[in-house]
């Protein structure tokens, strides 16, 4: 009897009670639901319970094939077999190169510039300079070039003009974007759901994230959608976009020192880097570990496996522009930019935000330093050296919103005015409170991401 009462305390039989509800006659809508409420369990369990896991993916499987259009199945190239006979152990250097490519979309860019065999054919530049980086797109190119060789194993880099390792690269940069919108739309959805909450005070139903037209009449709004008007076209303007700020106020012009602080921001790159369950209790001061634990959840979460110690442009950048797909309308996430549903570009916005992040980083601005502060103490608190009729086919809608966001972050940095950062949590320290707290020193180099710098240096790492 005892021994009954205690098992049924366990989360074995929460899960099976679960997976016993989880049968082919369930609706779609309610098979979901009861998937991800297991996902959560079986997150916050940290064990393998194999039965219940086989049995969850042979219904899930069948769910699929009674209600899901059949798709293609991918299978993984093998990259290695294209490998000249002169190169030793290709197939490990092909897992290195895939695992590069991972790495570069998590800490160094969501999107290239150019495919990554021009990329990889490109010549290093001698006189380029990381003060103009995004001037051109010779600049651009080259600036992304130095961060593909600073992932690139050093025996990859020797033969990097070979079709093969490129291939591999962007394999693994496919994979990495797939498993991210994958978690955040699944593994992640139930948490995300419970924690996301707006300017408003309002916060998201689960039952909002269904459908596409379910998305758009819930969070539409808060991603910049502005109506078709007489004089204008409807679009999606980034400018608009709540869900980017901290105490968003649309009566109010663009504040930078409140832009890229949006909460669900943190929660994706939390749920990102430490796996489905990463973002609970990160605005409680006990980021850095999950609470009740001495350290991160299982040794393949990737802030283990890629050494994450600090926020880097593109982690806010690429954070950014998962928040708005997340909320949208779109259902997939296009390796090519563009929202399906939404007609967002998806690249530009991106492309957008990295430069004038990095210009801030580049230019020493107040709001610039402040906001990497903002997101170390949330997420890295030891950091030691942190700093169709689519809408969007309103390009001069999305055009005008750059400038203005542009000319606002111009003149926050030509006033040096002081920043009015507050802290998402007691834990969080204030500008005067850091040890970065000089706005006269440098944030840290953006081409390296192990690599503190000086007061001098004027270096950029995405």
């Amino acid at each position: 009897m005892s021994q009954d009462r205690s098992r049924s305390s366990t989360p074995f039989s929460g899960l099976l009670n679960l997976t016993q509800q989880l049968t082919p006659r369930k609706t779609p809508r309610m098979a979901r639901r009861i998937t991800l409420d297991i996902q959560s369990l079986v997150n916050d369990a940290g064990e393998s319970h194999t039965a219940v896991k086989r049995k969850l993916a042979d219904v899930t499987n069948q769910l699929d094939t009674n209600h899901q259009q059949p798709t293609k199945r991918r299978h993984r190239g093998n990259r290695a077999a294209e490998a000249p006979e002169d190169v030793d152990n290709p197939n490990t250097l092909e897992d290195r190169v895939r695992k590069a490519g991972r790495h570069f979309v998590i800490e160094r860019g969501l999107f290239l510039f150019t495919d990554i065999h021009t990329l990889l054919d490109t010549a290093e530049d001698p006189n380029f300079s990381e003060d103009t980086e995004f001037d051109s797109d010779d600049s651009r190119i080259q600036g992304q070039l130095r961060d593909v060789l600073d992932l690139l194993p050093a025996d990859a880099k020797e033969i990097r003009k070979q079709e093969w390792i490129g291939a591999a690269f962007a394999d693994g940069m496919v994979s990495q974007t797939a498993m991210i919108g994958n978690r955040l739309r699944r593994g992640s959805l139930a948490l995300l759901a419970k924690l996301i909450k707006f300017s408003d005070g309002e916060g998201a139903d689960f039952d909002d994230f269904n459908s596409s037209a379910s998305r758009f009449n819930a969070f539409s709004k808060r991603i910049g959608y502005q109506a078709a008007t007489d004089d204008a076209a409807e679009f999606y303007s980034m400018l608009k976009a709540e869900v980017l700020y901290e105490d968003y106020d649309p009566q109010e012009e663009m504040d930078v020192n409140k832009i890229f602080r949006g909460r669900l921001l943190l929660l994706i790159y939390a749920c990102i880097i430490r796996g489905p369950n990463g973002a609970k209790d990160i605005f409680e001061g006990t980021s850095s570990k999950p609470k009740g634990t001495t350290s991160l959840p299982g040794a393949n979460v990737i802030q283990r496996i890629h050494k994450i110690k600090r926020t880097t442009p593109a982690a806010i950048a690429s954070d950014a522009v998962w928040a708005i797909w997340l909320l949208s309308s779109d259902t997939q996430f296009s390796s090519g930019g563009e929202g399906d549903e939404t007609g967002i570009d998806y690249k530009f916005y991106y492309q957008t935000f990295m430069r004038q992040i990095c210009d801030g980083v580049r230019d020493q601005a107040n709001w610039a330093l402040h906001l990497f502060r903002y997101w170390d103490a949330v997420l890295f608190p030891n950091a030691d050296d942190s700093l169709s009729n689519a809408p969007a086919a309103n390009h001069q809608a999305v055009g005008s919103d750059v400038d203005a966001m542009d000319a606002a972050f111009r003149a926050a940095t030509q006033r040096r005015e002081p920043s009015t950062e507050q802290g998402p949590s007691p834990s969080s320290p204030s500008p005067s409170q850091s040890s970065q707290g000089d706005s006269s020193q440098s944030g840290p180099s953006y081409r390296s991401p192990r690599r503190a710098t000086g007061a001098t240096s004027r270096s950029r790492r995405r």
